[in-house]
């Protein structure tokens, strides 16, 4: 595998290069007028700049009288700064023919470009058709430029970047809408409009758009009291009125009186059972005595308003827990030996199988293998047929969720990953994998690709294989790994994937543009199951009860946060961010917890049942629960 990236330049929300591992922050640089002249000329892309044109971008249209002296010195330092990363700074920072260029090495990564070519190249897919494309770009282009331009600095070029910028996550963000409209992620769309309109609140685009995301709810009331807030705004600062689009969708509106009651009257409302998760205070539900293929009996025991009592945990079970209260609120019965859950697409999905046993932490494969739907609005649950042997699991931007198959040796050459419709359950696309006998719990989404690494496999002792899919053409990239990896992460805002490396206690960071990568210790005994939290990692120990945490960009240096299950041999199982915690499962212990990013204080919640997977959102907390 090929050498890390030689270059990453962040200009947006901080000022920092990060070169081999290594990051140069902003106090680094050659005070004010050594961070302007860096983000100018990285900016210009090696256009030559005129001397006079860089001392108006450092000292405005007063500059001092000594400027020249005064940037040659600045650009001196900046060189020994560029050398000190690794670049040859003289060759890379020319000065000639009273101009300066700044060009950066070979393959360089800069964030506030790659956001105005992702967000391109989301328009373009959107244009084309490619929904799922599209929106995994526009997501990237618009968590590059979240954070300003500079921050704390001013001036007139500084200013007109910002502007610039802020055009790229507009773009970014309106793609985003859309995407999510055609995909018929109500709230999701809603969302993304709603930080259009705090970009553009006099531009009507974001408007229409929040007002077609509660169409698709079904709540025409909503979109009613967006039209309003939008023809007030207009009237009150402009003095206008909305123009004949955004009239239109109102009039539509007003010639739908039942919209809000009847789903099936607007043709991009959401499909019966696909009601978001995360309504609370619901009256309390008896469990229901539906059975399914393999003898499951489904159903929900749910949070009821005023006294009402909180539902009992029950083991083999999947559980949900509000965040902030860490109180039980839902239950519902699963098949033995429930281990991953994820939740996408308005429902929770669970896969039972056992791959290591708890007691003993010896690896094996064994248990009932199914993968359950549970929809939460509806209080029913189905386990997926189809023949699946589920051994790893994670979901898409769309909510449907993708499943990698384990069959037993005896089965033949038969492990695949296959993609499920998350409201029809039918299979859309089915992709049979390289190695043909290993273990691909490792499963990830992200830049647009489906990765996918066994845990054992290949012909040889100790080998595995990351496999990257692209859901749209097929086309796959398989790239052989000389270790057993456990598991993948994927870091948006960086475009990496992160390996998890049982054998050499180490993660591997491989950046998916370019294939290369850079292995680091990760801190654990048995590293397993990384989930990345905006600049951080976050790694399982198999092996011993802790997590770890790593910087998800720069030197990641390893911090240990122990779990005091009570005994050293107590691994943790998973770990999931959300809900501004990290959360933890501790089978042997009977404990979850919950991690502190900000201050990695640990609270512990004793579960009654071996709590085995974990996963959480803004404002939902599901665990996997085993009776042994």
């Amino acid at each position: 595998m090929a050498s890390e990236p030689n270059l990453r330049v962040f200009l947006a929300g901080r000022v920092a290069v990060e070169a081999n591992g290594h990051v140069v922050g902003e106090a680094r640089f050659p005070g004010r007028q050594g961070r302007l002249l860096f983000a100018y000329l990285v900016s210009e892309q090696g256009r030559p700049v005129p001397r006079d044109e860089l001392a108006e971008a450092l000292w405005g249209t007063a500059p001092p009288a000594t400027w020249e002296k005064a940037l040659t010195v600045v650009a001196s330092k900046l060189r020994g700064l560029l050398a000190d990363s690794g670049v040859d700074g003289a060759g890379a920072l020319i000065g000639a023919f009273g101009c300066y260029r700044l060009d950066l090495p070979e393959g360089a990564w800069v964030d506030v470009i790659a956001a105005a070519t992702a967000a391109q190249s989301a328009e373009a897919k959107l244009a084309a058709g490619d929904v799922l494309g599209a929106k995994s770009t526009a997501e990237l282009a618009a968590d590059l430029v979240q954070q300003p331009f500079l921050p704390g600095d001013d001036g007139a070029w500084v200013e007109e970047k910002r502007r610039e910028l802020s055009g790229v996550r507009v773009r970014a963000l309106r793609v985003l809408a859309d995407a999510c409209l055609r995909l018929h992620d109500a709230s999701q769309a809603a969302e993304w409009a709603e930080q259009l309109i705090a970009l553009e609140p006099f531009h009507e685009t974001g408007y229409r758009r929040l007002m077609e995301a509660h169409v698709t709810a079904g709540n025409r009331a909503e979109a009613l009291r967006v039209y309003e807030r939008c023809r007030r705004l207009l009237a009150d600062e402009l003095g206008t009125y909305p123009s004949p689009e955004t009239e239109s969708v109102y009039r539509r509106l007003l010639e739908s009186p039942n919209g809000d009651t009847d789903a099936s009257a607007d043709p991009t409302a959401l499909p019966s059972g696909r009601t978001p998760i995360g309504r609370r205070n619901l009256i309390a539900l008896a469990l229901a005595a539906l059975v399914v293929s393999g003898g499951l009996a489904a159903g929900f025991a749910l949070v009821g308003r005023g006294d009402a009592p909180p539902p009992r945990v029950l083991p083999n079970s999947v559980v949900r827990l509000d965040p902030a209260t860490l109180k039980v609120t839902e239950v519902v019965p699963v098949s033995d030996a429930p281990d991953l859950v994820v939740s996408a697409g308005g429902f929770v999905w669970i896969t039972t199988h056992v791959l290591r046993d708890i007691s003993s932490g010896a690896l094996r494969n064994a248990g009932d293998r199914t993968l359950t739907r549970v929809d939460p609005s509806t209080g029913k649950s189905v386990v997926v047929g189809g023949g699946l042997a589920p051994c790893g699991l994670t979901a898409d931007p769309s909510g449907d969720v993708w499943v990698a198959n384990c069959y037993p040796a005896n089965a033949g050459p038969r492990d695949d990953v296959v993609r499920i419709d998350a409201r029809t359950l039918d299979f859309e696309q089915t992709w049979p994998l390289p190695g043909g006998e290993g273990f691909f719990r490792g499963l990830a989404y992200g830049g647009g690709a489906l990765w996918a690494t066994e845990i054992f496999g290949g012909d040889i002792q100790n080998q595995s294989l990351v496999t990257q899919v692209d859901p749209q053409s097929g086309k796959e990239r398989t790239i052989p790994l000389a270790y057993t990896a456990t598991g993948l992460a994927w870091s948006e805002g960086y475009g990496d994937l992160w390996i998890d490396n049982i054998d050499n206690a180490s993660l591997t960071r491989l950046h998916a543009a370019t294939g290369a990568s850079k292995t680091v210790d990760s801190g654990a005994l048995a590293p397993a199951f990384s989930v990345v939290d905006g600049d951080a990692v976050w790694t399982a120990d198999w092996d011993s009860p802790e997590v770890v945490r790593l910087h998800a960009v720069g030197r990641p240096i390893p911090h240990r946060v122990s779990l005091p299950t009570g005994s050293p041999f107590y691994g943790v199982w998973d770990v999931a961010a959300g809900a501004n915690a990290i959360w933890a499962t501790t089978p042997r212990a009977g404990a979850l917890w919950r991690i502190d990013p900000r201050t990695n204080a640990v609270t512990r919640i004793r579960m009654p049942y071996r709590p085995t997977g974990v996963a959480a959102d803004a404002d939902e907390l599901w665990v996997t629960v085993r009776k042994s």
